[in-house]
């Protein structure tokens, strides 16, 4: 009995250090800078009357007798935002909010600009509104293009909103995160993990230095939180931090346009019918064995993509293919075998340099176990190649990295190689040398 207790502890203790080192894997990355202290509101400027720090939190609150006198904002004073990554934690018990970036100041605590929407509302909470300038800009779900002219086309999904509801993407009254990423004109929101909008942005702006010129797209700005005028209300922020990302980016390409396999070659005559386009999503049947590339060449990027396993099996995605067409090309393979998102493949030799701790042969595995979603769900894969630098994410978490990858341009591949795949919104934002 004493042993079989005994064993029970240990495999408790276990069970939960596994858990812990999960955990942790998942929240702790390089690169990320704490913005609050968690103690005041060093650096962060707010109407006194309804903003303040309590338990770690910085605190939004109106009451009858303090209102907002129109909608205000605590406006963070240690930077400007560029290109970035940020997470941030809010709660909210009641009225409206929102998380402002790329913003300006048109006078003290207004604010116009970008704003990841923060309310009750599941199906609502996660849009992309512009405070004081253009409005609505991109529902729950949506991957929008906004043109030159300022014309908006939903041109792909990101999530399917019922099953976003379905899988308790926000936590209604509770502690939600969101995930901003912003590279050039490409933007995304991320709601515990769930993929809410992505956004490219090419309208223009009249006059970027004028404070007062509200529309258009930003690629700079302030970072501040709402408080919305009208009833009573509370929002809650904790755990600011941000990774500011190097770039510089240019204007985001749509490698793949929705409908036709346009720029995209097979790498062979045998795989004709193995990929094809349905329901604005690239098919893979995964026989026989090679890859659709890329007509054109591109060198240093930041390649995002969606990915769903249609069925257990493997795949991958192609970097800097150089040389004859051939299975399989000199390459850089970031895996998509399910279960293996995330490892590296070096195919014919190509020159980097990667984990010796993590690698067998051409094999490097990833860092952390395994964070795909089920077969059948969507998968975001983010691949960094800047010079010699490679960074490999899945679902927004890092992966793999590799260094002194040969800086060549290549094409791009998705891989067939035994069992069905799907890809939609392949978009690359050119890092600019």
């Amino acid at each position: 009995m004493r042993s079989t207790l005994l064993w029970l502890v240990a495999l408790s203790l276990t069970l939960w250090l596994g858990a812990t080192t999960v955990a942790r894997a998942q929240t702790d990355e390089e690169g990320f800078v704490a913005i609050f202290n968690g103690k005041d509101l060093t650096d962060w400027d707010g109407d006194p009357r309804l903003w303040s720090v309590k338990d770690g939190i910085i605190r939004g609150e109106t009451t009858q007798e303090k209102p907002a006198h129109g909608n205000t904002f605590c406006v963070w004073r240690g930077g400007k935002l560029k290109d970035f990554i940020l997470k941030i934690k809010f709660r909210i018990q009641n009225g409206n909010s929102g998380i402002q970036y790329r913003s300006k100041e048109m006078d003290k605590w207004r604010i116009t600009g970008y704003q990841a929407e923060v309310e009750n509302n599941a199906g609502k909470v996660g849009f992309l509104y512009h405070e004081g300038g253009r409005g609505w800009l991109v529902n729950v779900g949506d991957f929008m293009v906004i043109d030159g002219k300022g014309e908006k086309k939903v041109v792909s999904k990101v999530a399917d909103v019922n099953a976003l509801k379905e899988a308790g993407y926000y936590k209604n009254k509770d502690w939600n995160e969101y995930i901003i990423i912003a590279q050039g004109n490409y933007l995304r929101h991320y709601l515990n993990g769930y993929p809410t909008m992505a956004l490219i942005d090419e309208d223009r702006v009249t006059d970027p230095t004028d404070p007062k010129d509200r529309k258009g797209a930003a690629r700079e700005g302030i970072l501040a939180l709402q408080i919305h005028a009208g009833p009573p209300m509370v929002v809650e922020f904790k755990d600011i931090s941000i990774k500011h990302l190097a770039g510089p980016f240019g204007n985001a390409v749509r490698l793949f346009n929705g409908e036709n396999l346009d720029g995209w070659v097979p790498s062979s005559d045998a795989l004709k019918d193995t990929f094809g386009v349905s329901g604005g999503v690239i098919t893979d049947t995964g026989n026989p064995s090679g890859y659709l590339r890329t007509t054109q060449d591109f060198t240093n990027y930041a390649l995002h993509l969606q990915l769903r396993h249609v069925a257990a099996g493997n795949s991958g995605v192609l970097l800097r293919i150089v040389g004859p067409d051939k299975v399989w090309p000199k390459s850089i393979e970031s895996q998509g075998q399910s279960g293996a998102m995330g490892d590296i493949w070096n195919i014919d030799n190509f020159p980097m340099k990667v984990a010796p701790d993590r690698t067998s042969g051409r094999h490097t595995t990833k860092m952390h176990e395994s964070n795909e979603r089920p077969t059948g769900q969507w998968n975001d894969y983010d691949i960094t190649l800047d010079g010699g630098n490679l960074e490999i994410k899945v679902n927004n978490l890092t992966q793999n990295t590799a260094t002194e990858c040969e800086e060549v341009p290549g094409k791009i591949g998705l891989q067939a190689e035994g069992s069905r795949k799907e890809f939609r919104n392949i978009v690359l934002v050119p890092i600019e040398k």
